[in-house]
């Protein structure tokens, strides 16, 4: 039987091609290339893989594409599920690369403006609900987060949701009865973490001695009260690549573990708020600081048999292994929304972030006025939909092997490139995924990585 090919996407490599199709299959073939794929002579076992993974019109599973392309084209869509709230944006750190842009000024969110938000979120058919609380420094107005929390469950008694808490702080104001009420009703935590003490405290500026110093005290104390049988998630920690840590990416993993935190995050300087003023950096040197710090946690998991893992690369990995899409990737209005302190609406908190700048484009209602049946009737909202189907609405994406598991924002080409379509080519942020995407499937090709990967999957969590 000739074997045709079927619907593929493929980009050549320095060594090899990348390719996929359009069922989520994705492959790295060593030694090939577009010009040769034709005439390419595959092994035995890759041929078979790809005989059975759609890349051949004469073996197509169909009933795995039908499930796929429901999947692909939010067949049984039911609104967003993850809703990101502003509490306040106060804070009590002044970090250099701020994204917010926080300020000392007076804007918390009020007790009617989030009961009007627990109307407008639980009105939503989708089964699942996420509140995640941001600022500013969301523990400045606990007692309006304490109110949607205990809200929320009462209400969730009827609605029987799966409804989950969590909470992004500097750990700057944490203490004993806040982490009581956290731990108590089932609030995950996720805090700022730049790894190395001089460069986390000389970001992260705070009036009041070190933050590090605060950060490791409590995520010590969160990782004891787990120990001692505690229902916490261990925390998250997200770290912000600067120029000055681009120097230490082995001492950033070993901070990272070393205090309890075996899921790393580490994320690229962005050009908003405070962070568009600082210095910017090749792209090519985060590359190879990323190299270098996911060479460490390869080390890392041989030697201890446990996962030690960047969110990021774990998500394309699992991605590409299960050929489902990662639930973070910038699904704007789809996946979530997110809401400032008045209860202005928008589709991410990039978006909402950009409003505070003082260029609200991305505004999508208020919780006050509009339902998401309204807001869906949104000009820009059926804009940002539209978005995310690359295939038919940007010509670069249409023919990318890595489109099927990627949705590049139009918040963050509006922000890069100040058009809502960005121009892909010239995307640092398309550049970045592409990166991410052939890193972990050519390492996937090696078989000590394949080992490392296959703990990853075992104990990841996204």
């Amino acid at each position: 039987m000739i074997n045709k090919p079927f619907n593929l996407y493929f980009e050549n490599a320095a060594r090899g091609l990348f390719l996929a199709n359009a069922s989520g299959q994705a492959a790295y073939l060593e030694g090939a290339s577009s010009r040769l794929l034709r005439p390419l002579r595959l092994g035995r076992r890759t041929a078979a893989w790809l005989r059975d993974n759609d890349f051949f019109s004469g073996r197509l599973d169909f009933g795995r594409l039908e499930e796929r392309f429901r999947e692909h084209y939010f067949a049984s869509y039911a609104g967003p599920s993850i809703h990101i709230v502003t509490l306040t944006n106060r804070c009590d750190l002044a970090c250099s690369y701020c994204s917010a842009s926080s300020n000392s000024s007076s804007a918390d969110m009020s007790k009617a403006t989030a009961d009007r938000l627990l109307d407008f979120v639980f009105a939503i058919k989708n089964e699942r609900l996420v509140l995640e609380f941001q600022g500013g420094e969301p523990l400045l107005n606990f007692g309006v987060l304490k109110h949607i929390v205990v809200k929320a469950k009462r209400l969730n008694r009827r609605a029987g949701k799966k409804l989950h808490f969590s909470v992004v702080t500097n750990l700057q104001g944490m203490d004993a009865a806040k982490l009581d009420f956290l731990a108590g009703n089932g609030v995950s935590i996720c805090a700022s973490f730049d790894g190395v003490r001089g460069v986390h405290d000389k970001n992260r500026v705070s009036r009041n001695g070190s933050n590090y110093d605060r950060v490791t005290r409590w995520l010590k104390e969160i990782q004891g009260r787990i120990e001692r049988g505690e229902k916490l998630e261990t925390p998250n920690a997200i770290c912000t690549v600067t120029r000055d840590l681009l120097p230490f990416p082995v001492e950033t993993v070993d901070a990272f573990v070393k205090n309890g935190l075996r899921r790393i995050q580490l994320g690229p300087l962005d050009p908003v708020g405070r962070g568009a003023r600082l210095e910017p950096y090749p792209q090519a040197e985060y590359f190879d600081f990323y190299r270098k710090a996911l060479e460490r946690m390869g080390e890392l998991t041989l030697k201890t048999g446990r996962a030690v893992y960047e969110k990021g690369a774990f998500n394309i990995l699992k991605s590409t292994e299960t050929a489902e899409r990662s639930p973070r990737r910038n699904l704007e209005l789809l996946l979530r929304l997110a809401y400032d302190h008045n209860g202005d609406i928008y589709p991410s908190d990039e978006a909402r972030m950009l409003a505070g700048a003082g260029d609200d484009l991305f505004k999508l209602g208020n919780v006050r006025r509009e339902r998401l049946p309204d807001v869906l009737e949104n000009p820009m909202a059926r804009a940002l939909i539209s978005s995310c189907f690359g295939e038919f609405s940007q010509p670069y994406c249409a023919r990318c092997p890595y489109s099927y598991y990627c949705r590049l924002s139009p918040v963050y080409n509006y922000i890069f490139q100040g058009s809502f379509w960005g121009n892909l080519p010239a995307s640092p942020r398309c550049a970045f995924y592409k990166f991410m995407f052939g890193l972990v499937l050519r390492l996937k090709r090696e078989r000590r990585w394949r080992g490392i990967f296959d703990i990853w999957l075992r104990e990841g969590v996204n």
